[in-house]
This record gives C-alpha cells, structure tokens and sequence, in this order.
C-alpha cells in the first residue's frame, strides 16, 4: 500500500513537470511540423499518464474505499406490483330535480307582482294579479239581463201554476234563466282566473314579466326552482355505458365549494346523443350537501374506467422524458468497477390517475428504481444510495 501511495505524486509530479516552461533539452520548435509532431508526442504520453492514473487510483480504492469520490445521492425503492383503477372524469351539472313556470291563463295588464329572483317561494302563493276589467264589465250586462230573466221566469211560472198560458213559453222562460246564470258562473270563473299562483315551492328563479306588462296565456312570468332537492347530470361518453349501473356510488367534485362526496346514480339515459356521443347520468345529492349546492354549478364525476391487480405501477415524478417522447426512469444497478450507478431505462406506459402510472414494458419486480435525486443523471453515472432507502 505505501508503494502505490509513493507513485502516485511521483507520477503527477512528472505530469506537470512535462507541461511546465520547455526546458533546453525539451523546447518546443519553431518549425510548424516540427510542432505538429512535438504534440503527438506530448498527446501519446499524456495518454499513458493518464492510464497510469486511473490504475493507480483502482488500486488505491480497492484497498481502501474510503478514498474513492462519492456518487451523487439518490433514494430507490424496489418495484412490486399492486392493484391500480383509472378513472375518467366527466363534466356535470348541479340542477334542481323540480322546477316550474307561474303562467297566467288570461291576457292582460299585470296589475301586482313584486317577487325577485332568489326570493322563496311557496306552493299556491300569490305571483301575480292580472287586470280582467273586461270580464268584470261584462259580468254586470250578464246580472242586469239575469234580473229580467228571472222576473219573466216567475211570472210564467205562476201563470203556469194557474193553468194560464201554455207550458212551451213557461219551459222558454226557464231555460232563458237558466242559461244566464250559467253565463254568471263562467264568467265568476274566469274572473278568479286572474289570480297567477306558485306551482311548486321553491327559490324563484327568474323573473320574466313585472307589474305593468302584458301578459298572454302560457307565457310565464316567473320561473321556480325546487332548491330543496339537487340533482347531478352528468354527459357520460358512450364508451362508459357497461361502467355505469343505476345505485352505483360515484365520486363527485365541485371545484368551486372544494367540495367532494359519494352520490348514487339515480337515472341513467335511455338515449345517446348523436351529435356528441354521451348519455345522462343522473345522480341524487345527499341530504347533508343540499344547502351548500346550488343550481347551475359544475361539477366533476368519476366514473371507473378501468381495474387490475398484481401490474406494476409508478410515481409519475419518476418517470422522465427525451426529446422524441420516449419515456424513462433511472435504475440503480451494480457495476464491478464503480458500485452503485444510475442505469437509464427506456419504458412504456398504460393508463394513468392521481399522479400514478402503469407501466406495460420495461421494468420487472425487483428492480431498484431511483425515486429522488434522479433529474439530471446520466446513464452510468456513479451513485451513492440513500441510507434509508424507501421500500
């Protein structure tokens, strides 16, 4: 061991002695080519001073390992199979399960309606109160033709109880009285038709019409939605239809409340859309998020897609990328001459979710794969491995 640590500066010694000042014995010509071989000659023993180096430097770390330079530090773990589920994400809706519009049944002029949207709103409420002045006009023409109807009504009729008269003018009179009194109540019942009320209750949603508008049978004047009871719908891809089972709990995300839960599928759609390909999926809210909900907002579900067991998985941090798009990791391997050093291996993926990756080719179970300290390795390059490697 002293003998090869006595080489060592002997040989680095010679090495800057020969790249010193040129001696008189040594100096550099002047002439071109005479230059030209003066440095293939100093490149050739350059070369084997160097190899004398390198074998020194072998012999020394052999001896004592103390001495050899450190590889660059990395953590590894070994790989092992485990199950894996990939799910796809699908844009959802919140909507309410009920909603209705208060429509009149009359035309005219709204005389009384002072709801706003986001008002609550109760079934059978009064919305709106629509001017029927016509009617009522007529209604006083039908009383007065109504009273003398009814006078010449009991004039027949105590005629005909005298035996006066004949029974076809008595029937007349009655049913002339008749008729005008059902004439009355149409037109008692087309006045309480001016009276728009809630159909369901609720939190009114929009406002189409207000006091001093005219209004027309069927159009609406306000819409009401049931906020009490929210539904999710959902645009699932066709390709989902066998993954989707009614009762199934599916995960849902509502990014804006950073709000996450279970819900069971409801409905599910009997159609696909031909212009986009996807089918409804309807899920129930649970009772304890209704009141954080509210209709109209988006929402994420997630639909399992695909499930294995016993494949080998990754971190996606691990895995790294070439120019070309070829994919890999670093591996830990022994080598003979310098230890522990970073292999680069080519790899090629499947599905992936939460930052997980499965791993189709390029990796078996057993391998020490680099999970820290591996951006910016090269293939080969030593490395000293963490003492607490992760398992």
């Amino acid at each position: 061991m002293k003998t090869t640590y006595f080489y060592l500066p002997l040989l680095l010694l010679t090495f800057f002695a020969s790249c010193g000042p040129a001696t008189e014995d040594d100096a550099v010509p002047t002439d071109l080519a005479e230059k030209k071989e003066y440095l293939i000659a100093k490149k050739a023993e350059l070369r084997t001073l160097t190899q004398q180096v390198e074998g020194l430097e072998k012999e020394i770390y052999a001896e004592d390992p103390s001495m050899a330079p450190k590889g660059t530090l990395v953590a590894f773990e070994s790989v092992k199979t485990s199950s894996f589920e990939d799910f796809a994400r699908v844009q959802a809706t919140v909507i309410a399960s009920e909603s209705a519009l208060a429509t009149p049944q009359l035309p005219g002029r709204i005389m009384n309606m002072k709801f706003e949207e986001g008002d609550a709103i109760r079934k059978g409420q009064l919305v709106a109160v629509i001017n029927v002045e016509n009617i009522t006009s007529q209604r006083v023409e039908i009383e007065t033709a109504a009273e003398l109807a009814k006078d010449i009504y009991e004039r027949q009729q105590r005629l005909w109880d005298q035996k006066i008269g004949s029974e076809v003018q008595y029937l007349q009179a009655k049913n002339n009285y008749d008729r005008i009194q059902q004439q009355l109540v149409t037109v008692d019942v087309q006045t309480a038709k001016k009276n728009v009320y809630a159909p369901i209750s609720g939190t009114v949603d929009r406002v189409m019409m207000r006091q001093g508008e005219t209004a027309s049978p069927g159009m609406p004047i306000i819409s009401i939605l049931n906020t009490n009871d929210l539904d999710i719908v959902a645009d699932a891809s066709e390709d989902l239809l066998t993954k989707v089972k009614r009762g199934q709990k599916l995960k849902v995300t509502v990014p804006a409340l950073n709000l996450e839960f279970m819900a069971p599928v409801s409905r599910i759609g009997k159609t696909v859309d031909a212009a986009n390909r996807t089918f409804e999926v309807e899920l129930d809210v649970p009772r304890q998020y209704q009141r954080q909900l509210k209709a109209n907002l988006l929402a994420e579900v997630e639909v399992l897609d695909f499930q294995a067991d016993d494949i080998i998985v990754v971190s996606q941090d691990q895995i790294q990328q070439e120019i070309d798009g070829r994919r890999f990791v670093f591996l830990a391997v022994d080598d003979a001459e310098k230890g522990a050093v970073a292999k680069r291996t080519y790899i090629e993926t499947g599905g992936s979710y939460n930052n997980k990756a499965v791993v189709t080719s390029g990796l078996s179970v057993g391998d020490r794969i680099i999970t820290a300290g591996g951006r910016g390795l090269t293939d080969g390059q030593k490395v000293s491995l963490s003492q607490n490697p992760i398992q």
